[in-house]
């Protein structure tokens, strides 16, 4: 478990080499905002660092964002840059299925053979909730050599969700015997989500989700027009690109972890969803009931329903990491606090959101 020193005396800094060290500084006469801040200040000036939109949902409900750190040479980062949040998108394809069980269309005991015909490699005994918490047993279509292979051939494809699954592989165990991570649950939950509803994953987006919430910074590359400007991004191979200029790449995620977003919407979105605002109180509870941890993610104590259980600062969170070749991102929910934090870094390695996230909710959740 990570324990981060108290605020009251340190400020944070996370070192180049993924560690955390305490900066002496007098700062008990700095706001919340200032301190905030600073950390993103500090975060950027580190070699390797690339941009950083940051984003907390307060005690008091107020909503803090800030940036630091460029999206290309000459262009600082802006709050209203869109930004891979990555896997972070689970939590919304979960939430659209969880409100269908709400309406009592869908039960989570539903088999995928009840909602989608027979596909290759897909046990038809698989259940919704199976796919949910990733006890499903499926192959993970990312690691697909020649998905990756297609997504090298043509860099203007845009890959549907029912193209991402001709590229699943054979299952890796029976479902239910263990917890293995895997995007394609995701993928087959929205297509059951589209049976069940006649519409588009994009459309129950925008009329379950993000309507309702007036969530206007997140959007699906490939299937709609950004609503904002789109950040550059550090890719691993050190080159900054735009994400809209690889659109195989940007279209890979789709329902799993395809979603591109303001750190400030993907605040208010957990915030949403982990204090009552989409699902009802059994969903809730449904949702936050965690099976063992993949042990892929640090700080992760469990897997709930598109969501992970994390124990930092000796305490228990709710939330999501995201990491892809764009963008990498951590939301955050501590429950005990009433405080949301959101990271969303336009990098895909090295991004240190991980101990940087955490770092900012120790600072909003002093009394």
């Amino acid at each position: 478990m990570l324990r981060l020193a108290a605020f009251a005396t340190t400020i944070l800094c996370i070192s180049a080499a993924g560690g955390i060290a305490p900066l002496r500084a007098a700062v008990s006469a700095s706001s919340v905002p200032d301190q905030l801040q600073a950390s993103l200040t500090r975060w950027a000036a580190i070699p390797g660092h690339h941009g950083v939109s940051a984003s907390v949902i307060l005690r008091d409900s107020s909503q803090w964002s800030g940036v630091a750190g460029q999206s290309k040479e000459g262009e600082p980062l802006r709050p209203e840059h869109l930004i891979a949040i990555a896997s972070i998108t689970k939590s919304m394809t979960a939430a659209v299925i969880l409100q269908l069980v709400d309406e009592s269309r869908l039960s989570l005991a539903d088999p995928i053979s009840k909602w989608l015909d027979p596909r290759p490699h897909v046990d038809p005994s698989i259940t919704l909730r199976q796919l949910l918490n990733h006890t499903n047993g499926l192959d993970n279509y990312t690691s697909n050599a020649a998905f990756n292979a297609a997504i090298g051939a043509d860099r203007t494809r845009v890959f549907t969700a029912a193209d991402l699954m001709t590229f699943l592989g054979p299952p890796r165990f029976r479902p239910g015997a263990r917890t293995q991570y895997t995007n394609t649950a995701f993928i087959l939950l929205g297509l059951v989500a589209e049976k069940v509803t006649g519409k588009s994953m994009i459309t129950l987006y925008h009329e379950r989700l993000w309507g309702r919430l007036q969530l206007r910074e997140v959007f699906l590359p490939g299937f709609e027009t950004p609503p904002a400007a789109v950040a550059h991004a550090l890719t691993s191979g050190a080159r900054i690109v735009n994400p809209l200029d690889q659109m195989s790449l940007a279209s890979a995620g789709n329902y799993a972890f395809g979603l591109l977003a303001s750190a400030r919407d993907a605040a208010r979105w957990g915030h949403a969803l982990f204090t009552g605002s989409v699902l009802s109180a059994r969903s809730q509870a449904e949702m936050r009931t965690l099976v063992d941890a993949a042990g892929n993610i640090p700080g992760e104590t469990g897997v709930g329903l598109g969501i992970r259980g994390y124990g930092y600062l000796g305490r228990s969170q709710v939330g999501h990491s995201g990491g892809s070749w764009s963008g990498s991102s951590l939301l955050l929910h501590d429950p005990a606090v009433g405080v949301t934090v959101v990271v969303v870094m336009n990098q895909g390695r090295g991004a240190d959101h991980f101990q940087l996230a955490p770092s900012l909710l120790e600072i909003a959740a002093r009394p």
